[in-house]
């Protein structure tokens, strides 16, 4: 079993590789074409979008990083292995969307406080719309590779990419107003595209707390429990726990089997449930403590039948 998981996990790696990769070069692209027409046409909208890509991909690097890194055998020093980078690779992402945030911020204030004439509008609106369209597309495709994989970094880069489909949104839409003659239009859709990011942050911040306190969905000890429970030689399951390390997911359980059982006996019986549980969770590393039962019936008293 454990060879079917390595074989799976270098897959997954593989895809998340080629997801992070595919989307730098169309959001590279992107962000060129908008930084140029930002100092071209002097769009806060446009070199906010032009930012938020940028800082898409500066965060392939920290992704590329993390994926290689998860994927070393386990050391001395750290005997679980490298899976929580991704982790630490989400708190990273989150600190670049905050930071790029802030500078769309402070130059959307000041392109309020001291209004600018726009120039070459056509070729900021289809900045604009380039930066709406790869956004999109690479949102969507890192959102389901990383759903597939159990990436929660590579899914947060997705929300990331899906709140730059926003700034260039506003961008096109402030942009457009300020061409027909509204020209603070454009740096109050820079402001509340900020507010809309860091709205949207919120939900992927709690998501990080909730991974790094440890935190699982309470069906998946249900689902841990179900399938340790239908193994022929479990009598009782408890003192089941779990937690998200990277991808994969560490659970410790205590199984009772027949106290007259032989250690061979026992051993075979907690084999068995590991193999149950791969089905259930694909994910799962399971380590089992076996506990002396007894069978139903020596619960009862000696003098009923």
């Amino acid at each position: 079993m454990s060879g079917e998981h390595s074989h799976s996990g270098l897959y997954q790696s593989r895809d998340a590789v080629r997801a992070v990769i595919i989307s730098a070069i169309a959001l590279g692209i992107a962000s060129a074409v908008e930084l140029g027409a930002a100092v071209a046409g002097r769009s806060a909208g446009v070199l906010a979008d032009g930012l938020h890509n940028a800082g898409d991909v500066l965060t392939t690097f920290v992704l590329l990083f993390a994926f290689a890194l998860a994927r070393r055998p386990a050391t001395r020093r750290f005997p679980s292995g490298f899976g929580r980078i991704e982790d630490v690779a989400t708190l990273l992402i989150v600190v670049v969307i905050v930071v790029t945030a802030a500078l769309a911020a402070f130059e959307s204030i000041r392109r309020l406080l001291v209004p600018e004439s726009y120039g070459n509008i056509p070729l900021s609106l289809l900045a604009a719309a380039l930066g709406l369209v790869a956004n999109l597309g690479v949102s969507q495709y890192k959102i389901r590779v990383g759903r597939s994989i159990g990436s929660t970094a590579l899914t947060t880069d997705g929300v990331h990419s899906r709140i730059d489909a926003l700034v260039s949104a506003g961008a096109f839409a402030g942009i457009g107003l300020a061409g027909m003659g509204l020209r603070l239009a454009d740096p109050i859709a820079g402001l509340v595209i900020t507010g809309a990011i860091l709205f949207i942050l919120g939900g992927t911040l709690r998501q990080l707390f909730l991974r790094m306190m440890d935190a699982v969905d309470p069906h998946i000890i249900d689902e841990l429990t179900e399938a340790a429970v239908r193994v022929d030689g479990v009598l009782g399951v408890h003192d089941v726990r779990a937690r998200w390390v990277g991808r994969e997911l560490v659970a410790v359980m205590h199984l009772d089997c027949d106290a007259r059982a032989s250690l061979a006996d026992a051993h075979a019986v907690a084999q068995r449930v590991e193999h149950e549980v791969g089905h259930v969770v694909p994910s799962a590393r399971v380590d089992i403590h076996m506990d002396p039962g007894v069978e139903a019936h020596e619960h009862a008293r000696p003098d009923q039948p």
